[in-house]
């Protein structure tokens, strides 16, 4: 994009904050392609000179991506792509604790990974057609801590955007899966909405988490988003809930 181009489409938005109109354009770079996760951009001073604008515009409209983890600065190297699989981003989703107050990490075990076609739900949080087609990727996994069940994983995602997904790429990483997403089908996650639900465990569930049938289950159902508000991903997570809580903090409030 020329800068006559881009300062036209920063005029067009001329009531948005011009720090802001930066932002969105960064983001749209993303999107794009230009800068992949974990690469480096371009200097403070060659995308100010780029965007046309001040350099500490340019830092206001970056600030606000790093404070979002969509980007990451690195004293004295410069501004990069966030990665999942750093640990500040590991736990960046995280907010489910165990009844000794410590945020788990549970350890992830592939049971079923198919092509299948989205349920009315699955349908309308990934703004998907309900055709009769093949259109999702339906996975789920049992989540462990010390060995023990924690929490059954549904995962329902648009085939389209994952083509690249396998069952093995799925089995042999260690990582959360977002980082997963980023190095198979180049999707990086940048927010999620999520909603907590107090349910009783289903058959299946009840099984899966060693637990009576009925019993008291903590239900997260969560939709991830990537650049432009596109979700990419509806997951439903059963925790017991004798032995977790889920916790939320805003910093800054």
């Amino acid at each position: 994009m020329s800068r006559k181009t881009l300062q036209k489409a920063l005029e067009t938005h001329h009531t948005e904050p011009l720090y802001r109109q930066v932002q969105r354009q960064i983001v749209e770079c993303l999107a794009r392609g230009e800068w992949k996760p974990g690469e480096q951009l371009p200097t403070e001073g060659q995308l100010a000179e780029r965007f046309g604008v001040a350099v500490f515009t340019l830092r206001a409209g970056i600030g606000e991506l790093v404070a979002s983890g969509v980007l990451l600065r690195r004293q004295g190297k410069g501004t990069f792509v966030a990665r999942h699989s750093g640990q500040h981003r590991r736990y960046q989703f995280s907010h489910v604790y165990s009844r000794a107050r410590d945020r788990i990490q549970p350890e992830r075990e592939l049971l079923s990974f198919a092509k299948d076609s989205a349920d009315e739900t699955a349908a309308e949080a990934l703004r998907l057609l309900r055709d009769g087609g093949r259109n999702v990727l339906r996975i789920n996994c049992l989540l462990s801590v010390e060995n023990r069940p924690a929490a059954t994983l549904e995962i329902v995602l648009p085939l389209a955007k994952f083509t690249g997904l396998t069952a093995r790429a799925i089995r042999g990483s260690a990582e959360n899966l977002y980082a997963v997403y980023q190095d198979t089908c180049g999707i990086n996650v940048i927010r999620v909405d999520e909603s907590v639900h107090a349910a009783v465990a289903a058959p299946v569930v009840a099984r899966a988490l060693r637990i009576a049938a009925g019993a008291p289950v903590l239900r997260v159902e969560r939709i991830a988003y990537t650049y432009g508000d596109t979700p990419v991903e509806y997951r439903v997570r059963h925790f017991s809930g004798d032995a977790y809580y889920y916790r939320w903090s805003e910093e800054g409030a």
